[in-house]
């Protein structure tokens, strides 16, 4: 309800008082007249582009019992929780960092710390708490004192389990993931892993695929030199090689242009390759094989993408896109069109941010392209 104080009007939800002149003008105008939270919308898509309107509506809504601790604290009223009933979406403010956010939100310090729980709900975009954070930067916060996972690979739940170093019945047990097939995972699927005690064990070292052939691109000879993914200076200024080369892994470049982040400690998911030249610029398939994901959230983290199986436990995944060309359970040839780049989910520019999987573990890019 709406009540009246000296000097201050307050909105009361779910326990949570909330100051309304804190709030943004459309949310002070939406909380006058209505104290009922909207109910949460699914955060991703399996059909293409319907994720590009997931953030339209700039206002806010109050779900404080959908939050991860209920707290009169703005940053609560400024969580939007239109999203998806497993997070909520912070908007990062002046003089935030991520523990100050885990604080915020009562993430509780364990036998890992609040801030490691938002570092792992939102990758690729945050990789270590000495990450800088841009104000206005949306931070997806887990709810219920737990972590978010997305299945990219054809994960099991005792797969998940074992990478968290928890039970796999307290993942079942949690009535918001509503598992019914523990073995039956889709890809893309988010999830909630409660009380983590690690985050990921050492993935194994990737096969090394056979030299490819020297490249009749100058541009692919540079870019090839560079795939011990260092990401040095002299490495990131080199623009991919043609995308008709292909290397002896049988791998073509998913699009053209210069790659402004490799695979390495501080990158560890992928490559990012620029497309400031041709922001839209339509992505391929690396290689033959089937669309298991399309879909995603606009708001945050890969924001639309795609997954690609291509078999013996190897899959692609495109994030960032603009627009979304292919369906899940597709065919798709070689080149195949998957979409068009662009800068949905957190991007400080239009990009192509392109990873292999082996095995379900993330490998280094370079070693398979041209």
């Amino acid at each position: 309800m709406v009540s009246t104080n000296p000097g201050q009007r307050q909105l009361e939800t779910a326990g949570v008082t909330v100051d309304i002149a804190r709030l943004p003008a459309a949310s002070r105008a939406q909380a006058s007249t209505n104290a009922a939270p909207n109910q949460p919308q699914p955060q991703s898509q399996t059909a293409s582009n319907q994720g590009a309107t997931a953030n339209s509506n700039p206002d806010l809504r109050l779900n404080a019992a959908a939050l991860p601790t209920p707290a009169s604290t703005p940053a609560v009223a400024l969580c939007d929780t239109s999203q998806s009933n497993l997070y909520c979406v912070y908007e990062v403010q002046s003089g935030d960092s991520l523990s100050t956010i885990a604080s915020k939100f009562s993430i509780p310090n364990g036998e890992v710390e609040g801030w490691q729980y938002l570092v792992h709900s939102n990758k690729p975009d945050i990789v270590s708490e000495d990450d800088l954070l841009q104000i206005g930067q949306k931070i997806r916060v887990p709810i219920s004192g737990g972590v978010l996972h997305t299945v990219l690979s054809t994960q099991t739940m005792s797969d998940i389990a074992g990478q968290y170093d928890v039970a796999a019945a307290d993942i079942m047990a949690m009535p918001i993931n509503g598992i019914s097939n523990p073995n039956a995972l889709a890809i893309g699927q988010e999830i909630i892993v409660p009380n983590p005690k690690q985050f990921a064990k050492p993935a194994p070292p990737p096969p090394t695929p056979a030299p490819a052939a020297p490249s009749r691109s100058g541009a692919g000879s540079a870019s090839a030199g560079s795939s011990s993914g260092t990401g040095s200076a002299a490495g990131a200024a080199n623009a991919a090689p043609a995308r008709g080369t292909t290397s002896r892994a049988g791998f073509i470049w998913p699009t053209t242009g210069r790659i402004s982040s490799y695979f390495g400690p501080s990158h560890p998911l992928g490559i990012d390759i620029d497309l400031f030249n041709n922001p839209n610029a339509p992505i391929g398939a690396a290689a033959a094989g089937t669309v298991t994901f399309a879909g995603g959230n606009s708001c945050c983290s890969y924001g639309l993408y795609v997954v690609v199986s291509h078999g013996n436990g190897m899959s692609t995944l495109y994030a960032h896109l603009s627009k979304i060309s292919v369906s899940v359970g597709e065919s798709v040839s070689q080149g195949e069109l998957l979409g068009y780049g662009g800068r949905t989910g957190y991007a400080t520019g239009n990009h192509l941010h392109f990873e292999v999987l082996s095995g379900g573990s993330h490998v280094n890019p370079m070693s398979y392209l041209p």
